[in-house]
């Protein structure tokens, strides 16, 4: 029954869209009213789906163009974030090697002044221990011109002292030039230093202070 009612429904439709063509065509110029109003209506709606297209079109082109903007400044702080933190590891690390430099440049002008220092007050021991033997022969000179000594026992006297004094003076200057280290003035040298000797199986380097 509901497919008859359907079936009449657009039969009866077809039957009006027949009379209005009809009508139209009977008038001319309704006709081409009508013709011109459906087309400008149709080309309104094709110019209305086309402009919305159009703007959707342009804001998604819009958004990615954004995002692709913010992706490149991203990108441009990531790599001046970069370079900054190369630049501070590398400041860091020159930093670093001139205070070990200067640390190791420290280190070896105290132990410099401390040679120095430490020989300079062997000199001044030696001038000290001149000085004793000079004071002893004029004592001996004097007590043998007193007559409190004999000429031949201050001869003696004053050949001990020359002799014990030139001896204590070659002895530093022995000890100085051939035994002791020249880096540090309390530490001597021995005649296996440098020498490589057999310790388990390896070699080292034996150099005893």
């Amino acid at each position: 029954m509901s497919a008859l009612v359907s079936s009449d429904i657009v039969n009866l439709q077809d039957i009006e869209h027949v009379q209005f063509l009809q009508a139209l065509q009977a008038d001319p110029a309704k006709y081409q009213a009508y013709i011109q109003e459906r087309t400008g209506r149709i080309l309104s709606e094709v110019v209305d789906t086309k402009r919305a297209s159009y703007v959707k079109v342009s804001g998604d082109m819009a958004r990615s163009m954004d995002m692709d903007h913010n992706s490149l400044a991203a990108l441009y702080r990531t790599d001046d974030l970069a370079a900054a933190q190369k630049q501070i590891l590398t400041e860091q690390s020159q930093f670093i090697s001139n205070k070990h430099a200067a640390l190791d440049q420290s280190r070896r002008q105290v132990e410099i002044n401390n040679w120095y220092f430490e020989n300079k007050r062997e000199t001044l021991f030696v001038l000290q221990i001149a000085l004793l033997v000079l004071l002893m022969v004029v004592l001996f000179l004097a007590a043998t011109a007193q007559g409190f000594m004999s000429e031949t026992l201050a001869n003696y006297g004053i050949s001990i002292v020359v002799v014990s004094g030139g001896l204590v003076w070659l002895y530093n200057w022995y000890y100085t030039r051939w035994i002791r280290d020249r880096r540090y003035w309390s530490q001597r040298t021995f005649a296996d230093d440098g020498k490589h000797v057999p310790n388990g199986g390896h070699d080292v380097c034996v150099g005893t202070k």
